[in-house]
């Protein structure tokens, strides 16, 4: 699995469609710049939602996946910088994918994409509408949690301060098609910042996605933000082709 840093950088502000055998990207969401500082802990948990429906494969030798992911990073795109990303992965033929999940289970691990290529541990199989919580933390060490339990984690070193939160649903057509991808939420998103920023809450840009009502509150002055829910519609990866 891996995740394109040019893909993302258009990604970031609208929806991106690419040619066959290539990625594209879907909904998601992205915070950032604070005015000071930067972004020291993440934590934000998921109930994961139903396997994309539609998806074909001609040829197994070049399987389809779908990722879904929230990652901090120091840049809008600049692959000379990391993207802190676990993973929830998903594909039709899930050992393809180094996973022993079933058909109608995600798999999930820390991931970080660098300059060098994807760096990742390996995949956890993850139960059907379990809840999975994520932390990111600096100096960037990442965890996975199922039902409480420690399943997946990662330190990597910082390249830059991170200044970014981003999140996508991402699908490699392979040799077949991506299909839909069924609607899901990101909940309890908790974002600090090693300074206190009172704006830093109207960074949020939403791209097909909805916010809960009030989007990023504080309740400090600024160093700690945070939302309930932010809600990603049903997305048709084919038609974005």
């Amino acid at each position: 699995m891996r995740c394109t840093y040019i893909a993302l950088a258009l990604a970031l502000d609208s929806t991106a469609a690419y040619s066959p055998d290539s990625w594209t990207f879907g909904y998601g969401f992205h915070l950032g710049p604070p005015a000071h500082g930067q972004i020291t802990k993440a934590t934000y948990s998921i109930a994961t939602p139903r396997v994309p429906q539609g998806t074909t494969v001609k040829d197994p030798r070049d399987e389809v996946w779908t990722s879904i992911w929230i990652g901090v990073s120091a840049t809008q795109g600049d692959a000379s910088n990391s993207l802190y990303q676990p993973l929830l992965n998903w594909s039709p033929d899930q050992k393809s994918q180094g996973c022993s999940a079933g058909a109608e289970e995600w798999c999930v691990a820390a991931s970080t994409y660098t300059s060098a290529g994807q760096v990742a541990q390996p995949y956890v199989p993850v139960a059907k509408d379990a809840l999975v919580d994520f932390e990111i933390q600096v100096q960037v060490h990442q965890s996975v949690r199922i039902a409480d339990t420690l399943v997946s984690q990662q330190t990597d070193p910082l390249t830059n301060p991170l200044q970014y939160l981003y999140s996508a649903d991402e699908c490699y057509t392979g040799s077949g098609a991506c299909g839909s991808l069924p609607g899901y939420s990101w909940t309890n998103i908790t974002i600090v910042l090693s300074e206190a920023d009172p704006l830093f809450g109207q960074t949020l840009s939403l791209v097909g996605a909805t916010s809960s009502p009030h989007g990023f509150l504080t309740a400090d002055g600024g160093r700690t933000w945070h939302a309930e829910a932010v809600g990603i519609p049903v997305d048709d990866f084919t038609a974005k082709h």
